[in-house]
């Protein structure tokens, strides 16, 4: 009877990592974008667990059952992220044997390579796995939080600009990681509202309005990154700069622009203004929802130009895959 049971628990994840794994029969880019998605989720958990911890704070409570779970699974994600270091000159243009006649690719070479890339990504996973292993559920850890915030932000912001931003190694902006992980940080923290507010309101203890509250803030820093990052680089006029945004303001990612803009912000940003999601947990969950849903809109914005590709089955099943393995383990 307990093996069924413990079959029965491992099935979800063993059949997530199957299909996640079945995502590479498209090609290395076809499963990059659902490890990033995911990757961002455990990261933001880990990143929100600690502003909690910093802050000493009451509306994280409610939020821990599924913050924890999440950022657990950091490590897992730094596995799943190996296979990709055998794809490198499939994803990264610096990677590629013509990068040598790139001056700019040239110039970034003593930076942008296997050997230090490889190093830096097992540090930084390294560190997310001390400072998870400092963090206890139900119990404050102010110190941890105080320093292992800006060292995860810091961390984080180095693994953003090698796992995304060197997807096009000619673009450059100091903000690219900030926004990322503000992202990340929102669709966590979405995420987690959302699961605590499907139990209802005793689930959140009287703190929706501070979760609206904090959704809401988030959304505005980021959005402020977002758009000012635009008008410095749109207007110092930069080619190898000026192409990040070009190639996805043209054909159908400019509507996928538009509709992130008005979806991902304006929307929401106008919803959670209102007393309605500050109140009771049911109208605070679809706005979660919604918030988590153009996090991935925006993350697909962000990543699939520069992979090369659209969403496809591909992509479809690698989320599917690691939607079932981080369902089964907050279940667990």
């Amino acid at each position: 009877m307990q093996r069924s049971i413990e079959a029965s628990r491992l099935a979800p994840g063993v059949l997530g990592l199957l299909l996640y794994a079945s995502a590479f029969l498209f090609g290395a880019p076809a499963a990059y974008f659902p490890f990033a998605f995911f990757l961002l989720l455990s990261l933001g958990a880990l990143l929100v667990l600690l502003l909690h911890n910093a802050l000493r704070s009451h509306w994280g409570l409610p939020l821990e059952p599924y913050l924890y779970p999440l950022a657990r699974l950091l490590p897992l994600m730094g596995l799943l992220g190996l296979p990709f270091f055998l794809f490198l000159p499939e994803l990264f243009p610096w990677a590629r044997p013509e990068a040598s006649l790139d001056p700019i690719l040239l110039h970034r070479a003593p930076y942008l390579n296997a050997p230090f890339m490889f190093l830096r990504y097992a540090l930084s996973f390294a560190l997310f796995a001390f400072v998870l292993s400092r963090l206890r559920p139900g119990e404050y850890r102010a110190e941890v939080g105080a320093w292992g915030l800006p060292l995860v932000f810091v961390a984080g912001t180095f693994l953003s600009f090698d796992l995304f931003k060197s997807l096009e190694a000619h673009f450059y902006s100091a903000s690219y990681g900030g926004i990322v992980l503000l992202s990340a940080a929102i669709l966590a923290l979405a995420v987690a509202v959302a699961l605590a507010a499907r139990q209802g309101t005793a689930a959140l203890r009287g703190q929706a309005q501070n979760h609206t509250n904090l959704l809401l803030a988030l959304s505005i820093v980021w959005i402020y990154l977002e758009a000012t990052t635009l008008i410095i680089v749109w207007g110092a006029d930069f080619p190898h700069e000026v192409e990040f945004y070009l190639k996805r303001l043209q054909g159908y990612w400019d509507e996928v622009a538009a509709f992130w803009v008005v979806g991902g912000f304006f929307l929401p940003f106008l919803y959670l203004l209102t007393n309605l999601p500050k109140r009771e947990a049911r109208y605070l969950l679809p706005a979660a929802l919604w918030v988590a849903f153009f996090r991935l809109v925006h993350l697909a914005w962000y990543l699939l130009p520069a992979l090369g590709r659209g969403f496809g089955v591909g992509e479809a099943l690698g989320l599917l895959g690691l939607g079932l393995l981080f369902a089964a383990r907050l279940r667990g």
